[in-house]
């Protein structure tokens, strides 16, 4: 009988404490060109805790959803950055943006 009731503690015990999902979705600006660029860019997103990533080549914006609870957004436009891609927070280094292909490199502010 213990052993029952020592379960049904334990069982509302993990239920209570399972951590809270905090998905929010975020739209960045990401500079870029062509449809190379977006599936970099959106390849570049593919990391733990973000869920969805679409880039828009005309608009130039990301829309990226994530779970705050394990990723921030600054760590998915720092990989964005290194991929080769200037954003609106972060500037890809020298040599990752001439690494890009030829029609890839974008107009740099």
């Amino acid at each position: 009988m213990n052993l029952k009731y020592f379960l049904i503690f334990l069982a509302v015990v993990f239920i209570a404490c399972k951590p809270e999902v905090k998905e929010i979705e975020y739209t960045a600006q990401v500079w870029g060109n062509c449809d190379k660029c977006k599936a970099t860019i959106e390849k570049a997103c593919k990391i733990n805790g973000v869920n969805s990533a679409s880039w828009n080549q005309d608009s130039k914006l990301i829309k990226i959803k994530l779970d705050t609870s394990v990723v921030s957004t600054n760590k998915v436009l720092q990989a964005i950055a290194n991929a080769g891609y200037d954003n609106e927070k972060f500037t890809a280094d020298d040599y990752a943006y001439s690494n890009l292909p030829a029609c890839c490199q974008y107009e740099r502010k």
